[in-house]
């Protein structure tokens, strides 16, 4: 994840680390961490930074160059997450004891993700999505 175009987006928009955490719900300490990459932003985080930006979130994490697409700024629905995930590691043909192999989890993970029982770490979307070629905009039912 490229954590610097959420450096230059901020910039670019003249506003302080204040203001987007307080945009974004979250501390300005917590932000400033995801922001110089010490820590991931969490997906709940990043799709609302998505929605507030007005950018796209795979542009965000390097799924695309296209920084402006049309989209509809929606939650995080968990259920629909999980079919999604479902849907699209079916569509590769893998089980879920095959994507977790490659993501180096166990199978009951994958399972719970897929339930929307769990809230899915943003590197572990970030990386479905790219096994799967699938935008995170697909993913969140954004498009």
């Amino acid at each position: 994840m490229n954590t610097e175009k959420l450096k230059f987006l901020r910039d670019e928009l003249e506003i302080t680390q204040t203001e987007i955490s307080n945009k974004l719900g979250c501390t300005r300490s917590a932000y400033s961490l995801w922001e110089i990459n010490v820590n991931t932003i969490p997906l709940y985080y990043l799709n609302k930074l998505s929605n507030i930006l007005e950018v796209n979130i795979d542009y965000l994490v390097d799924l695309s160059d296209e920084k402006y697409t049309k989209f509809n700024k929606v939650e995080i629905d968990r259920i629909e997450l999980g079919k999604r995930i479902r849907i699209a590691r079916k569509s590769i043909n893998y089980t879920q004891d095959k994507l977790a192999t490659i993501l180096n989890t166990t199978h009951s993970v994958i399972s719970a993700y897929e339930a929307g029982k769990t809230a899915v770490p943003t590197l572990f979307m970030i990386e479905i999505a790219r096994i799967t070629n699938k935008s995170l905009n697909w993913f969140l039912n954004k498009i």
